[in-house]
């Protein structure tokens, strides 16, 4: 055989029988020290390359192991972080709903003789100004048409129509909304309605007798007449007087004290579904 006969095998032979005869030769001659020396010296690169070896190996697994303690301990500070910011939001929740209650109670308590039905608003009409609303409240709730909304700022609008769980809201710079009215100030009478042109603004107009003490800055509310709004609720503030061109007659242009530009962030509104002397409320 090739291999038998090489070079490499008859080389590696040689070795092999050196290795075997001479610690046994001089083991035989009483030279132990020195063929345990002589291993060790043999040995000592192999000791070295298994400890390296071993070092690798440990050095691998500990690797992986603080890679597992790491990433344990990363979800344990994302389900803390979770944990944190769904406590964080309950509170912000909480806060919302204590101060929406706080104004129904404070509303209930300044007309003990409403009846207050909340409501939430679930849609309304695109644009800057929404000025027809629509509410998750309806028949089944016991709200009619005619009915007052208002929210904790004043007055918003009326109920214009019901269905079964909804119903739609026309707010009071709409163009079809006029309520009687009366300022703070003097008491001066007047009727507030909606404008085409100011309805884009937010705001709304005061007509009142040409000789009435109105200055801007006069706070303007419900007079209780006409069969929508009772009396005493805030309507908002004049914040101009104007001449009308056609009639040559002044107008004081209201702005409402409900921002109807943050309507759609609102989120809950109150019904007025009764209160005392309410008359024409339609079925």
């Amino acid at each position: 055989m090739k291999f038998l006969k090489s070079k490499f095998f008859i080389v590696c032979v040689i070795i092999a029988a050196v290795l075997v005869l001479v610690p046994a030769v001089l083991t035989a001659l009483g030279q132990v020290d020195i063929v345990k020396s002589g291993l060790k010296t043999v040995a000592k690169p192999f000791e070295w390359c298994g400890s390296k070896i071993a070092d690798a190996i440990d050095g691998f697994v500990s690797v992986f192991t603080e890679y597992d303690d790491l990433k344990k301990e990363n979800q344990e500070l994302r389900d803390a972080l979770d944990s944190m910011e769904n406590a964080a939001a309950d509170n912000e929740v909480l806060k919302q709903e204590n101060a929406w209650l706080k104004e129904y109670l404070d509303l209930h308590t300044k007309n003990p003789e409403f009846s207050l039905t909340d409501a939430d608003i679930i849609s309304h009409e695109a644009g800057n100004y929404s000025t027809v609303l629509t509410l998750n409240k309806g028949t089944v709730h016991g709200i009619k048409r005619n009915m007052p909304v208002i929210t904790a700022a004043g007055v918003l609008g009326y109920v214009s129509e019901v269905g079964l769980d909804w119903c739609k809201v026309v707010s009071i710079i709409e163009t079809s909304s006029k309520v009687g009215v009366y300022t703070d100030r003097t008491g001066v009478i007047g009727t507030v309605e909606g404008s085409l042109e100011l309805r884009a603004e937010g705001k709304c107009l005061m007509s009142y007798e040409a000789d009435a003490d109105i200055k801007v800055g006069d706070r303007v509310y419900t007079s209780g007449t006409g069969s929508i709004y009772p009396g005493g609720l805030l309507i908002g503030k004049i914040v101009s007087i104007e001449a009308d061109e056609a009639t040559r007659r002044l107008m004081a242009v209201v702005e409402p004290s409900v921002d109807f530009s943050s309507l759609p962030t609102l989120g809950s509104v109150m019904v007025i579904r009764g209160y005392k002397g309410a008359e024409g409320v339609e079925e």
